[in-house]
């Protein structure tokens, strides 16, 4: 929930002013920001808070048949929550070194607050990326030294702050109670629309493990997403190294998802304060109504509950558009400049699309509401900040391929080892023709809920009334008094980021979320202005409506996976076959028998096959659940491909004539994988098909050849249609 703090100016305390007699209808300001306040409703309004959560939680368990499971999902948020708590006291421990050097912003109170913390996020992706490089980030005790200190720091910066009252803010309990339970959940179950954190098992989570068990941050030429930016993975590696095990640390990094998400509805708070007149009395309720609109969309939780990198830039983002609309009459625009450059260099070392979605559209901000006269000095310290704080990325992939922002602009740069038909199954997958993406501005956007043409991609309610509320708040802003300006230039904003999105990316619908918080902290600013100049009827419609949508979230939640969604909380054997090999433990031979017949890919992989067996995958990019390497050390028990790079098979197939039968190639790539050490190999036959359907997959792993190799050998096991595990 958001807090209550003193009141403030844009320029200092308000506190240091004379009192000022406030009107008997316009109520005095009491701001949820994470400034300090001696009213002692504080205390007692985060203890309700925290009972909503607690509450929430155990209402969304309470169909699970092992009981109290709600109970168990608030055991595991505290136990498996105190890395990414560590990481985030340290992340506002080195932003307020920073912030220091930076200088005061227009706001000296919770609005340098948000910003000094954003800052410091970004930074720790940046240094976190040095030290796993370095193999620093992998040794325990050095690392544990590191986070303690800068959250010592962290907590001293917060030594003032005391919690206030929530108000409307307390709303946003019953979403953040839901994303909690979610991020709880062992990864691979959670949620439809992301089958099951596909992306977090293929690389979120999975990059970090390879790099632990490497002990540093290396090249992966097997898994294309290890050239990305990687600094939120970078951030998970440091919660690995806290924990020592990256299969238990998984929650972990889900719970700094979760505690990234909370800062981005402080920064959205803050944001929304800006589109009101300086000043402006309706302060304190645009901040918690912002808290509840960002938090009550479904994608947001989404994310917040997955190992994702999603909420680094929702964070960063907004305190991005914050600092353009709040330092837009300070004399130091390098002070701007170098304020943004952290922040979106930082957002850009989270996610490599922010490069597209936030620097166009914050450009186009800053233009509208800062004057020209210090636009060189903006632009210019951006620049050298942004490249500045991305060069551990940059020189990494300088480093490993030639290319510093490899795979992208390989025309210019460089395609490092990569063949030109891999460079163009990429391209292919990360972009969209012209009509496809102005299609998608309504199918997977602005009527994603209300409109889903048949063919797409598995359908939940996930943006619900955001969109619309947004962009039809700013335009009743931008018509608005003084504050119109602003609205107008966060408006161009929005319109900008979605052509962006929609015309140079894939366009799907989770990658537009840096626009959440614009969209969330206008709809915030109106509401709070008609809520101060309402009585009666409005207020209670504003004030229902926002406990009304606060449960969307536990609503997707609790019909996810036929309305079993907490089946994953400590259930590990769900997704590793230990649940399998229990059963067939208690089974008659006959029946032990039939089960080891149908088995799952996890429980043949992980317990079926021997201790010493070597397998390759392919078409399986998601190994996060298999047992890839004695966690002690030792070799690879797994070899996996991403879609784009080319494994064992493709480089073996390369090699052999293509004039032959395939049958005749098949034999001989079996007999090459069985020469290099590969005692199995395990086809995903249904991933293989999706893949070719969209156009990625290489063309050597044609449909004939797949079948020509399962009709070689007696399959070792069959998983129906789907795939199947044979002896090379």
């Amino acid at each position: 929930m958001p807090t209550a703090g003193d009141r403030t100016t844009r320029s200092g305390r308000i506190d240091d002013l004379p009192a000022i007699p406030y009107p008997s209808s316009v109520p005095a300001p009491s701001s949820p920001t994470l400034d300090s306040t001696d009213d002692r409703r504080g205390p007692l309004g985060v203890l309700a808070g925290l009972a909503i959560v607690i509450l929430t939680m155990l209402l969304l368990g309470i169909g699970d048949d092992r009981g109290l499971i709600g109970l168990v999902g608030v055991a595991v948020v505290v136990e498996t929550g105190w890395p990414a708590a560590l990481w985030m006291l340290a992340a506002a421990g080195l932003g307020h070194t920073i912030g220091g050097l930076v200088g005061p912003g227009s706001d000296d109170s919770s609005g340098r607050r948000i910003r000094d913390w954003s800052i410091g996020v970004a930074a720790l992706l940046a240094v976190d990326l040095m030290l796993g490089w370095s193999g620093i980030g992998t040794n325990r005790p050095l690392m544990l030294g590191i986070s303690i200190g800068l959250a010592g720091l962290g907590l001293w910066s917060f030594r003032g702050w005391r919690p206030g009252v929530p108000g409307l803010g307390l709303a946003a309990a019953i979403p953040i109670g839901t994303m909690m339970l979610a991020a709880a959940s062992i990864p691979g179950w959670l949620w439809e629309t992301e089958f099951g954190g596909y992306d977090a098992l293929s690389y979120h989570l999975q990059l970090p493990r390879e790099w632990w068990l490497a002990g540093a941050i290396i090249e992966t030429p097997h898994n294309a997403y290890g050239y990305l930016p990687n600094g939120v993975e970078a951030a998970f590696l440091h919660l690995n190294t806290l924990v020592g095990d990256p299969g238990v640390a998984a929650r972990s990094c889900q719970m700094l998802a979760m505690l990234l998400v909370l800062g981005a509805a402080f920064a959205t708070g803050e944001l929304a304060t800006t589109l009101l007149g300086d000043d402006d009395p309706a302060a304190p309720d645009a901040r918690r109504l912002a808290f509840v609109a960002l938090l009550a969309t479904p994608w947001v939780v989404v994310v917040g509950s997955l190992a994702y990198d999603e909420p680094a830039v929702l964070m960063l983002g907004g305190a991005a558009f914050t600092a353009i609309l709040t330092d837009r009459g300070s004399a130091s625009g390098s002070r701007l400049g170098i304020t943004l450059g952290l922040l979106l260099g930082g957002a850009v070392l989270a996610k490599a699309s922010s490069g597209l979605l936030l620097l166009p559209p914050v450009a186009l901000a800053a233009a509208i509401v800062v004057p020209p006269r210090r636009w060189p000095a903006v632009v210019l310290w951006t620049a050298i900040l942004g490249v500045a704080i991305c060069l551990p990325w940059l020189l990494r992939n300088w480093s490993w391929t030639g290319n510093p922002v490899f795979p992208f602009v390989t025309d210019l740069l460089g395609r490092g080892d990569w063949t030109s038909a891999q460079i163009d199954r990429f391209n292919v997958g990360h972009q969209t023709s012209i009509g496809e993406g102005l299609r998608a501005i309504g199918t997977e956007f602005l009527f994603e809920d209300w409109w889903r043409p048949s063919g797409v991609d598995p359908w939940r309610p996930q943006w619900v009334w955001l969109p619309i509320g947004g962009f039809v708040s700013m335009i009743a802003l931008s018509r608005r008094g003084i504050s119109g300006r602003r609205a107008a230039a966060m408006l161009v904003a929005a319109v900008g980021m979605v052509l962006v999105w929609a015309l140079l990316s894939h366009a799907k619908a989770r990658f537009l979320l840096p626009i959440a918080p614009l969209l969330a902290a206008a709809i915030a600013a109106l509401a709070s202005r008609s809520l101060g100049e309402s009585r009666g009827a409005v207020r209670i419609g504003i004030i229902t409506t926002a406990w009304a949508v606060s449960l969307v979230p536990a609503i997707v939640l609790g019909t996810e996976r036929f309305g079993n969604p907490t089946a994953a909380i400590e259930n590990p054997g769900l997704f590793d076959g230990g649940l399998e090999s229990s059963l067939m433990k208690t089974v008659d031979p006959a029946r032990r028998r039939e089960l080891i017949d149908t088995a799952s890919p996890a429980w043949v992989l992980n317990h079926g096959l021997d201790g010493d067996a070597r397998v390759l995958l392919v078409g399986r990019a998601d190994p996060f659940h298999f047992g890839f390497r004695d966690e002690s050390g030792g070799d690879d028990r797994l070899s996996y491909q991403t879609v784009w790079t080319r494994g064992p098979l493709e480089r073996m197939l390369a090699g052999i004539d293509p004039d032959l039968a395939e049958a005749s190639r098949a034999e001989a790539a079996l007999e090459a994988l069985a020469s290099a050490g590969y005692t199995h190999v395990y086809i995903d036959r249904a991933m293989l098909d999706r893949w070719r359907d969209a156009g990625w997959s290489d063309p050597l792993l044609t449909p004939e050849l797949i079948e020509a190799i399962a009709a070689s050998r007696p399959p070792v096991a069959r998983f129906g249609d789907r795939g199947f595990v044979v002896r090379p």
